[in-house]
């Protein structure tokens, strides 16, 4: 079907075997398809389609650790078109959203949001381990060096230019941000020796792109006027999935959660405990682990400063200080000490 364009509404309509009776239960089924280009970027920037393997082929190795019945999984995958770059996989649910949109849409009880974060630190924890598994094989995902490329570009490639100004982001102009040459020198040994790490390393089974974006929930009420339950949890998005740094999707995470913190603080208390019972459900019952820590903080940094001013969350004076938040976090997890270590954000993975 090389002359159906799956960009358009009406394409995807010529494309789609509609069901007349439900398919293993379901009775509707989403259709993703990858275009060659980032969509956020009007068609302007080429984005290789190749991803979408990476997406197809991870969603199928996770499946076979999370299954259906865990209150935490993945879409299965009914079929995936390489040619055509489509994959058809069941649908999350008429009635579930992301969590960052749940987050910013209602007050989570603290019950949910703490399962809700703890279900998702046990998830990240055993994707982080399952190379420990001696049958566990990555097979093409150790491959992805389209992730590896993408995983840097987006942040610690473009930090020095953002921060000084060479990228022309409005938010950040006008006056411009005034760094100390000390704090950009820290900033830039740090960026280099991340992006190095992320082209290089074979540390664990990653995500890579890990944020409440990609995550979906779907939540129940168990009667009129009843208590909410969480009836289901679904991690999508498996492009960037490849072998990586832990911390990095940690950090992601984090650095997310803490936008939404900063961003709508009457979410200040769901947000908090979200991310507390994410951190100490993922470091389980293990020691404290200083390194894993400082990558972490340090990407929640980098996150802030590539994306804050690049992604409207809000005024200009807010993005200013959440990119100058940002600068510490990324100065505090190449230097700081145990002690500011334990009381930053994810002071979780250490106390």
């Amino acid at each position: 079907m090389a002359d159906v364009d799956l960009a358009t509404i009406a394409d995807v309509r010529r494309y789609l075997i509609h069901l007349n009776d439900s398919f293993e239960g379901k009775e509707t089924l989403v259709l993703k398809y990858a275009a060659p280009y980032l969509a956020a970027s009007g068609g302007t920037m080429a984005l290789p389609t190749e991803r979408q393997k990476f997406d197809a082929e991870a969603l199928r190795l996770v499946r076979k650790m999370h299954t259906d019945d865990d209150v935490i999984t993945v879409p299965n995958v009914h079929l995936f078109d390489e040619e055509a770059h489509v994959i058809i996989m069941d649908d999350c649910g008429t009635d579930a959203r992301t969590l960052k949109q749940l987050v910013i849409d209602e007050a989570l009880p603290q019950t949910i949001a703490e399962e809700i974060g703890a279900a998702i630190g046990r998830f990240l924890g055993r994707i982080h381990a399952w190379n420990k598994d001696a049958s566990f094989d990555m097979g093409i995902l150790s491959n992805n060096e389209l992730g590896r490329m993408l995983s840097a570009l987006v942040t610690y490639d473009r930090l020095i230019s953002t921060l000084t100004g060479i990228d022309n982001i409005a938010a950040l102009a006008d006056p411009g941000l005034d760094i100390p040459d000390g704090t950009l020198a820290i900033i830039s040994k740090l960026a280099e020796t991340r992006s190095h790490e992320i082209g290089s390393t074979t540390e664990v089974f990653t995500h890579g792109d890990f944020w409440p974006g990609n995550i979906m929930v779907s939540l129940r009420r168990e009667s009129e006027g009843g208590m909410l339950r969480l009836e289901k949890l679904y991690v999508l998005d498996w492009e960037l999935a490849k072998e990586g740094l832990r911390g990095l999707d940690i950090g992601q995470f984090c650095a997310e959660m803490r936008l939404l913190q900063r961003f709508y603080p009457s979410r200040q208390e769901e947000t908090s405990t979200i991310m507390r019972s994410f951190l100490l459900a993922y470091r389980g019952g293990s020691g404290p682990d200083e390194a894993l820590t400082r990558i972490a903080i340090a990407h929640v940094g980098a996150h802030l400063v590539a994306w804050t001013p690049r992604v409207h969350w809000g005024d200009k004076e807010d993005t200013r200080k959440t990119v100058a938040e940002g600068v510490e976090l990324l100065v505090g997890g190449a230097e700081g000490t145990l002690v500011w270590l334990e009381g930053s954000l994810i002071g979780n993975l250490m106390t």
